[in-house]
């Protein structure tokens, strides 16, 4: 949770979809006249960057060490599945997102992060294209906060 003017901020996004539901769970009347986040806030809510920086750490330590063995790819399929479950994990338990959507948008968040990483197991696959990996992250980057709906304020 996050402190901001004296009152606690969570880290759901709130949106007209979830508005009802997000402020139902806020304390006393101090949230009944939070608005709806914003375009940046809803960026920064959907983007799982401790996640994100925990996977390349880990993914680089186990390259540096095991890069060139020929079972690496087995240990990095089982470091991105792992990152992919703790996103989710992180943030129901940890950040207290209880919104499925929210939850879904980071998760898909974090495994096209990964593909534009070109991290082994993905670069192996025979469909696999950096440049429409890097075009699907930009994509998914600036058009994820618009899945809720055009934010009124930006």
């Amino acid at each position: 949770m996050q402190v901001k003017d004296g009152v606690k901020t969570m880290r759901i996004v709130v949106t007209k979809r979830n508005r009802d539901a997000v402020l139902s769970r806020a304390k006393g009347s101090a949230g009944l006249d939070t608005p709806n986040d914003t375009y940046r806030e809803r960026l920064i809510k959907y983007i799982p960057v401790e996640s994100i920086a925990l996977f390349v750490a880990i993914y680089g330590i186990a390259y540096y060490l095991s890069g060139t063995e020929s079972w690496f790819p087995v240990i990095a399929r089982w470091i991105r599945i792992l990152g992919f479950l703790g996103t989710v994990l992180y943030l129901w338990k940890a950040e207290r997102v209880t919104d499925l959507v929210q939850l879904g948008i980071s998760a898909i968040g974090f495994l096209v992060w990964t593909c534009a990483l070109g991290v082994t197991e993905v670069t192996s696959l025979p469909f696999y294209n950096a440049i429409v990996a890097g075009l699907l992250l930009v994509a998914f980057v600036f058009l994820a906060p618009l899945i809720d709906g055009v934010p009124e304020i930006w």
